[in-house]
């Protein structure tokens, strides 16, 4: 029997014979190999033809002729290592590899046969070949082998999908270690770790054990509560301290961490009220943690806005020199026929540019109320701007052209530049949308910067 290396070879020679030849020379080819009695070869060179044109009805009684014999082969090294008591593995792999083999001629509309006798031999060893699998991978569950046994299992469910209870055993072999290193890092303190651990259990299997429970226990034991405290401002732009801690807020809660809380704002707001705190603003750090420590919050969010402009730009006009084309019919004073001349003459086409930009800085700092120690302390500064730059022209635009040096300029670049300016916006953002924009990206790299911190701080 050939190899599986050489039959592989002759099926990649197929293939690059197929790219520059037809179904007729291949099957003529394969002929050739059948005569010499090379019927391995000759039936990929005939499976090569068919796959060009199906309607090849030499190609497919050669086909049929020599796959069988090669199928005959495989049957045969089955039957050998059954008979001889061979690795079952083994002997599975050769049968379904020749079933395989059976299959891929069979889409070309070419049967073959496979004795009956073959599939009851095959049941029966894949029988005994599960059963092996089966108890192998029991007896490494027990081992806690848990990688070795899930892999059985696996192999298991590709044969026989559903084997007495293998899809089961092969889930505990995924879950159980998992449930062992959450339930080690619930013990150990390591809360986000042992949180990953059981929610990767719970999307495989939502009823596994007491995962849930446990998911829920790590994510008690190990939540961080923080308290936003009114946020000041250096320039009397209280407005908008305000919105930016609405949007930091916002951005915290968006980050979805299951260990981040953020203490309800109306309850914020009540106990400012009481302590009468709320009508001079939270304006120290002291103040601040009086107000964390009321809330029963482990750490205080406090920010200074310290500065916030506003620069709406005026709309400026500008002129520029340019070329305007116009036809001049003509006569050819010697054959008299008539034609159209290409003239220019000077223009001047009119452009507009106007920018919007926002300005703002601030400060941030997280403070422990266990430690007292500062977590995070940074500055911000970002800047949002848009502008409009167009041109217009109250001829002919398309008979406009650049002009440079007092001349025409005839550039293509040239030529695309001036009209993309023709064809520019007209809109530019109001400044209040960019103020908007510019607090909430603002707002959201806060949040996520924070949100980080706690994630490295946090097991």
């Amino acid at each position: 029997m050939p190899s599986r290396i050489h039959i592989t070879a002759v099926s990649l020679l197929v293939v690059l014979l197929a790219a520059c030849t037809g179904s007729k020379p291949m099957a003529k080819r394969a002929g050739k190999l059948d005569q010499a009695g090379m019927y391995a070869e000759a039936a990929e060179m005939y499976l090569g033809a068919v796959q060009r044109n199906k309607q090849n009805i030499d190609a497919k009684i050669g086909l049929k002729k020599n796959a069988q014999l090669v199928l005959d082969d495989r049957l045969s090294d089955f039957f050998k290592s059954v008979a001889m008591g061979g690795d079952r593995r083994t002997a599975v792999n050769t049968y379904l590899e020749a079933m395989s083999y059976r299959d891929r001629v069979q889409r070309m509309g070419v049967m073959l046969e496979v004795p009956d006798h073959y599939k009851a031999d095959f049941d029966r060893v894949k029988g005994e070949h599960l059963m092996d699998l089966y108890e192998q991978g029991q007896d490494l569950l027990e081992r806690q082998d848990y990688g070795g046994a899930e892999r059985l299992f696996a192999e298991i469910a590709k044969l026989e999908p559903n084997y007495k209870d293998a899809n089961s055993l092969q889930a505990v072999a995924y879950l159980e270690p998992l449930y062992q290193a959450g339930m080690a890092d619930l013990q150990a303190g390591l809360y986000r770790k042992a949180y990953d651990e059981f929610d990767r259990i719970l999307k495989k299997d939502a009823g596994y054990k007491d995962a849930a429970h446990l998911r829920q226990e790590a994510v008690t034991k190990g939540q961080y509560s923080i308290a936003v405290v009114p946020f000041t401002s250096s320039n009397k732009r209280t407005d908008i301290a305000s919105r930016i801690q609405a949007h930091v807020m916002t951005g915290l809660t968006q980050t979805r961490d299951p260990f981040l809380r953020i203490v309800d704002r109306e309850n914020m707001e009540r106990i400012l009220e009481e302590q009468r705190l709320g009508m001079s603003g939270v304006v120290d750090e002291q103040t601040a943690v009086q107000v964390g420590n009321l809330m029963g919050a482990q750490a205080v969010l406090m920010g200074t806005l310290i500065d916030y402009r506003e620069e709406p730009g005026q709309l400026r006009r500008g002129t520029k020199e340019a070329f305007e084309s116009y036809r001049v019919q003509k006569t050819n004073k010697e054959t008299g026929e008539k034609y159209f001349e290409t003239r220019y003459r000077q223009a001047r086409y009119a452009e507009y540019y106007q920018e919007h930009k926002v300005v703002v800085s601030m400060s941030y700092r997280l403070v422990s109320l266990e430690t007292g120690e500062v977590l995070m302390s940074q500055v911000v500064d970002r800047e949002a701007k848009d502008h409009m730059y167009y041109a217009a022209y109250d001829g002919n635009v398309d008979g406009l052209m650049p002009a440079k040096n007092g001349v025409v300029d005839l550039s293509g670049s040239a030529r695309r530049e001036m009209r993309a300016l023709f064809a520019a916006p007209r809109t530019i953002k109001p400044i209040t949308t960019l103020s908007s924009e510019l607090l909430n990206t603002m707002s959201t790299a806060v949040a996520n910067s924070i949100q980080q911190d706690l994630k490295n701080r946090l097991p």
